[in-house]
């Protein structure tokens, strides 16, 4: 396995807020956001491709219900 380089990079704040939200809507970190645009310009192919936890694991997990008036009442306070 290989290690990261940790770097400092000085932005301006409205880049920075905005490229936060940006990661966040792609579902990485920010530090993951420019990792991808550095290798993307770079001409680095990166054959790995993130899958979300959500993603990775909906459908595989199970509820098992022990107590049924609290589970109806979260079930009704989440509208499951």
């Amino acid at each position: 396995m290989h290690m990261k380089t940790r770097m400092t990079l000085t932005i301006e704040p409205e880049i920075s807020h905005r490229a936060k939200a940006v990661a966040r809507a792609n579902g990485t970190s920010l530090s993951g956001l420019v990792e991808q645009l550095l290798a993307r310009e770079a001409g680095v192919v990166t054959s790995k491709k993130k899958i979300s936890f959500a993603k990775k694991w909906a459908g595989r997990l199970q509820v098992t219900v022990k107590n049924e008036a609290r589970f109806d009442s979260l079930k009704d306070r989440y509208s499951l």
